[in-house]
Formats: structure tokens, C-alpha cells, sequence
């Protein structure tokens, strides 16, 4: 053992281990911001360098003449997203911001009856222009291997690496077709999901254009967590949305009997004095903040209206302004 550790490659391995490691931690935080920046939510973006084992047993298998060029998969970045649209996204994105070596699609490769996880697999590097920065110095040679998959994609991958079996070969008989229909499933799945999003984004655009036209919402539809987020984008698209302030805000309005038709309501009567009592809210708490920014998210404006409107709500919103909200309220009385 003492004498593979003097090897000019494991040498070399640990001298590069420390630059592998800055890799995949820089690039895991581009990809962060990247995708922030885009609006696409994930899993998870996360990094590996290969362990000293897994690298050494590859190279003595491939006899490798020049593994550090020719093992790719030294640091691995994994991207898991929610949607297949957001495989295609980030696609997009790797392809514009890293210098792609090569790309290879599994979901297209694969044949109708063949086992093997489903991803978008990538080998990169970092382009020449990031290399300026400090943080990127010295990282001009090393390549990463990036996957980009699914939610479902991970489940299927992760239970198949656990059951072991590396080709269709290797699987008894009698579970080949399970196999094959559970992977069926989690594609159907996966598609499923992805009509259900583009669904909801469809009848939320159609509620906000029928407002539009009308010039009022219509508060006769269904209440549900799709529709009190469509009338908060009619409402107030200028502000910040946060879907899971609008979910926490539906299970308050349903637990207390507020109908979309007592926030719409309470929402004319208040519009026109709703600027000035956040303008006062915000000199009194946050004094500095530009005048004319907002100070309230769209739930954040909704929870002030039935504050102001509703005495279900009112019962249980606690503001530390409430002087100023019962001055706004009595001019509404």
C-alpha cells in the first residue's frame, strides 16, 4: 500500500484533489445563482469528488494512459429539478455559460425497452472569461461531469445504482418487465406533472385577461390556491409573490370562512387609501427606504385589506401598527 501511495498518479491526485474540490463547490454556486436569476426552482445542485478508491479502481480497469484527461468524471455537479421543461432550461443555460465538451441526452438514447437512468449528462468546463476571477484561477484544465435531472429521473436512478443491475442482461426475467412498467410509470409521471404546471399556468392567464378585459376579477370562480394567486397577480402585479405566503394565506382565509369574494370586495373599498396607509406603515418603520418603493409583498397587501375589512381576520392578524390601521379604518367606517 505504502508503495501505490508514492505512484506518480495518486502523487498527482492528491495535489489536484484541493483544485477538484474548488471546482465543484464554485461551480454548484454559479449554477445557484444562474438558475435564480431565471426563476427555476430545484431539488438540489450538488457536487462529488471521486474518492481515491472509485478513481484508482477505474483507472486500472480502463487502463487509462492519461486519466486525468481522460476520466471525466473526477468532480461530479448534479442538478435535481422539478419538471422536464426544467431540464430543457437549464440545458439552455449550461450550453451558454460553460464551455460543453460534450453532451449527452440518456432519454434519447435509450430504447423503448431499455433499463438505464433517464438525464442529461454533460462534461464542461469553465470558460476562459470566468477564469479571470480568483476563485476560478487555476481551474482552466479541469473538466466536470453535470447531470440534469428530474425529481423522478433521481428516484428511478437511485433505486436501480441500489438494485445493482448495470445492463438488461444482468436482470432476472422474472423482473424485467416490472421493471420495465415501473419505469413507464415515472415517465408518465413525470409528463403528467409537467401538464398539470402548464395547466395551471394556462387557467391563471385566462382569469387574468377575462379581469383585464372586464376590468374586474372574477370573484364567481372556484376558490382554491390557483385562483387566489391569479387574483393577486391582477391585483397587484408590481409586487413580489411568494407562492407558499399565498398558500399559508388560503388556509387562513378557509379556517377563518373568508371567501375570494370578501378579499375582492374588501379590495375596492380600501384601494383607494391603501397607498397612503402603506407609505405611513413604511415612515414609521422603515424610515429609509425610498419613497414610492413597496414595503408589502402581494400577501403582505392582501393580509392589510382584510385586516381592514374583516373582523374574522382582524381577530387574528396582529400588526405592530395597529394605530395607524384603526385611523385608515375609521375612514372607511
Amino acid at each position: 500500500m505504502k508503495t501505490e501511495m508514492l505512484t506518480p498518479a495518486n502523487l498527482k491526485y492528491k495535489e489536484l484533489l484541493p483544485q477538484y474540490e474548488n471546482l465543484g463547490q464554485n461551480i454548484s454556486q454559479a449554477l445557484e445563482l444562474l438558475l435564480k436569476e431565471k426563476d427555476i426552482s430545484c431539488l438540489s445542485i450538488s457536487y462529488r469528488i471521486k474518492e481515491s478508491d472509485s478513481f484508482f479502481e477505474k483507472l486500472k480497469r480502463k487502463r487509462y494512459k492519461d486519466p486525468f484527461e481522460e476520466i471525466e468524471d473526477i468532480c461530479g455537479v448534479r442538478v435535481i429539478c422539478y419538471y422536464q421543461s426544467d431540464v430543457e432550461k437549464i440545458t439552455e443555460i449550461i450550453k451558454k455559460e460553460f464551455d460543453v465538451i460534450e453532451n449527452d441526452n440518456k432519454v434519447e438514447n435509450l430504447e423503448y425497452d431499455q433499463f438505464g437512468y433517464r438525464s442529461s449528462h454533460f462534461i464542461i468546463k469553465i470558460k476562459k472569461e470566468w477564469l479571470s476571477t480568483p476563485n476560478y484561477r487555476g481551474l482552466e484544465n479541469l473538466k466536470t461531469e453535470l447531470q440534469i435531472r428530474t425529481v423522478l429521473m433521481h428516484a428511478w436512478a437511485e433505486i436501480e445504482h441500489k438494485l445493482a443491475y448495470k445492463s438488461k442482461l444482468q436482470i432476472p426475467k422474472e423482473f424485467q418487465r416490472k421493471l420495465a412498467r415501473i419505469s413507464a410509470k415515472l415517465e408518465e409521471s413525470d409528463e403528467q406533472f409537467e401538464d398539470i404546471k402548464n395547466q395551471i399556468q394556462y387557467n391563471k392567464n385566462v382569469l387574468i385577461e377575462t379581469a383585464k378585459e372586464a376590468k374586474t376579477f372574477k370573484i364567481s370562480t372556484e376558490f382554491n390556491l390557483d385562483t387566489l394567486q391569479a387574483f393577486l397577480d391582477y391585483t397587484f402585479p408590481e409586487r413580489l409573490k411568494y407562492i407558499n405566503a399565498t398558500s399559508d394565506l388560503f388556509d387562513e382565509m378557509i379556517e377563518r370562512k373568508i371567501s375570494l369574494k370578501d378579499l375582492a370586495t374588501g379590495f375596492e373599498k380600501v384601494k383607494h387609501l391603501l397607498n397612503n396607509l402603506e407609505e405611513e406603515i413604511k415612515n414609521l418603520v422603515f424610515p429609509d427606504l425610498t419613497p414610492g418603493d413597496y414595503l408589502w409583498a402581494q400577501v403582505g397587501a392582501a393580509r392589510y385589506i382584510l385586516d381592514l375589512t374583516h373582523e374574522n381576520f382582524r381577530e387574528n392578524f396582529k400588526s405592530a401598527d395597529s394605530e395607524i390601521v384603526d385611523k385608515y379604518r375609521a375612514m372607511i367606517s
